[in-house]
């Protein structure tokens, strides 16, 4: 997966993946799969490629509707999805992949994750099952998610990564300092979620939103009481940079995010045909010096204040996690 430099030329849509967490009817709150399919067709018209899904998304309802989506256009996308972390012995690791098939309509995948690492299962077994995988064609390509440097480097040990995915934006940054470097030295791309801060960064939110139930997001960190209004400012002092550009904060928070060293294909969601038509046109475009600076001005403090107090979910993977029935 290629890697591009800050400074490069515009990214075309191609560049840009589509993320169906939202699709999942899980975390966000009631999902529409009519309107799903919908926004799947829409992405590969305008030119998107790469989607991404995992078993964990509403316990497979998301790989069901982009299975569903694909039954006819399997060979116009770049499917990519993920082993939950209690399914990370090589004995379990396979029929996970198995359902996931089954579940997407295909007999491969793209890329296939490791969700998160797990301290219950030595990660060298698991990660020679996933080469085993790719031998049989089952898989193209080997990526992890949510793991640091040195949980990559003792994967690495038995196989090889192809990419990583992490939560990456504006206002949270944590993968700045080791991690983009890391993957540039190892030649690993990265293939970043969350690039809209879980909605943040969509400028539609304020201090008055209330969140329909089934939406956990008022537990994660950038929405705890204090940081919450952090970010809610910054959106208000991103909106005129966006407009110099005739673009929104999405916009423009997409363009950054294309632009950063190291990284190959950030993946957006979208859950209407509108989200993802304005996804669309965030690429094709640059954003001048004068006004990354001005972004990090508004925006570094937030992560600043926040560094070292956990992932942004507050997920833990404890040992001896119970799996699901």
């Amino acid at each position: 997966m290629q890697q591009r430099r800050l400074g490069s030329s515009p990214v075309s849509v191609s560049e840009i993946g589509l993320g169906t967490w939202g699709m999942s009817g899980a975390f966000w709150g009631a999902a529409n799969d009519a309107e799903s399919v919908r926004v799947i067709h829409r992405a590969l018209e305008l030119g998107v490629t790469l989607i991404d899904t995992a078993e964990a998304y509403g316990n497979g309802h998301s790989e069901e509707v982009l299975g569903e989506a694909l039954a006819d256009r399997r060979s116009k996308a770049v499917i990519a999805t993920k082993v939950a972390p209690n399914h990370l012995d090589p004995r379990e690791l396979e029929s996970a992949l198995e359902g996931s098939l089954k579940r997407l309509r295909t007999d491969y995948v793209d890329v296939y994750f490791i969700h998160w690492p797990n301290p219950d299962f030595p990660v060298g077994p698991t990660m020679e099952a996933m080469e085993r995988l790719r031998a049989a064609g089952k898989i193209r390509a080997v990526g992890v998610s949510n793991f640091s440097p040195a949980e990559m480097d003792k994967a690495r040990e038995y196989g090889t990564i192809d990419v990583l995915q992490p939560p990456y934006n504006m206002l949270w940054r944590e993968i700045e300092a080791a991690t983009l470097p890391y993957c540039r030295k190892h030649n690993i791309g990265v293939m970043p979620y969350s690039g809209l801060a879980q909605g943040l960064l969509t400028g539609t939110l304020t201090r008055d939103t209330v969140f329909a139930e089934g939406d956990q997001r008022r537990t994660t960190l950038l929405f705890q009481p204090g940081t919450y209004e952090q970010c809610l400012d910054a959106v208000a002092d991103l909106r005129p940079i966006a407009a110099r550009y005739g673009k929104s904060v999405p916009q423009l928070a997409v363009q950054w995010l294309t632009s950063r060293p190291g990284v190959s294909s950030p993946l957006l969601g979208a859950r209407t045909l509108s989200e993802m038509d304005e996804n669309a046109a965030s690429v094709g475009w640059t954003i001048s010096e004068e006004d990354i600076a001005e972004i990090d001005r508004v925006t570094k403090p937030i992560w600043a204040s926040i560094a070292g107090k956990g992932n942004m979910f507050g997920y833990i993977v404890s040992p001896n996690q119970a799996k699901p029935a």
